[in-house]
């Protein structure tokens, strides 16, 4: 299956799927994008430390999960700061449970994240994530 204008955006035309990879990205009503959003999450929220990563999660004020991503410049340059994201948001969309009260999610990379392989980083933050929604009876 081709997807429309994909070929102009220079992505490639084949899909294993009709829904020309609408289910493979995290909605925009997904992401927490206000500075105040994330400072609601820090201050009111519980947090749970990882090896790579801190989770810091509140009970969602909406009706689905949203998710916000830090990575300071401490962590690297711009390609490795947005890669580790693209990989924080692939792993969220993958892992993220619908049958539980959603949940405001704040993650904060730390900079030994950069050298880790994707399986690395998603063995660390699943069972994190479960912790969090333990801690918050979501």
């Amino acid at each position: 299956m081709s997807c429309p204008g994909a070929a102009r955006r220079g992505a490639s035309v084949s899909r294993s799927d009709d829904d020309c990879g609408a289910d493979r990205t995290l909605a925009r009503a997904s992401r927490l994008r206000a500075r105040k959003l994330f400072l609601d999450v820090y201050e009111r929220g519980s947090r749970v430390h990882g090896a790579y990563f801190v989770l810091f999660g509140l009970r969602g004020a909406t009706s689905r999960s949203r998710l916000g991503i830090t990575a300071t410049k401490k962590f690297g340059h711009a390609v490795a700061r947005n890669r580790i994201k693209r990989i924080v948001r692939e792993i969220f969309r993958n892992h993220r449970v619908d049958g539980v009260a959603p949940v405001d999610l704040v993650v904060n990379v730390k900079s030994n994240a950069r050298e880790q392989a994707f399986v690395r980083l998603e063995a660390d933050f699943v069972p994190r994530l479960r912790e969090l929604h333990r801690k918050l009876g979501a």
